[in-house]
């Protein structure tokens, strides 16, 4: 009797595609509405896609063959975070009191 290999589970590399997916897809949006000056309904809710994208990033980051995609994923929404708290930051000291 042989014994086969086992399955990897599957759901660290899901997971870790989830969250660039999630990443990029913000980024675009972003993207188009610095571009066009075009308010998007999704970029209202674009605090949900970062958090998609940081929730999905750790199962990744703890297996060893998806850690770089999962780095990739926490790497964009930290950005993604960084860049919205600083641009509204900057926003409220040029205007404070609109």
């Amino acid at each position: 009797m042989e014994l086969g290999k086992l399955k990897q589970p599957k759901f660290p590399a899901v997971s870790a595609w989830i969250s660039i997916a999630s990443g990029m897809f913000i980024l675009l949006l972003f993207n188009i509405n610095m571009l066009t000056n075009y308010s998007m309904a999704l970029l209202d809710s674009f605090i949900i896609f970062i958090g998609i994208g940081f929730v999905f990033a750790w199962p990744a980051i703890f297996s060893k063959s998806t850690r770089f995609l999962g780095l990739w994923g926490l790497g964009i929404s930290v950005f993604l975070f960084i860049f919205t708290v600083t641009i509204i930051f900057i926003g409220w000291l040029i205007n404070p009191f609109p």
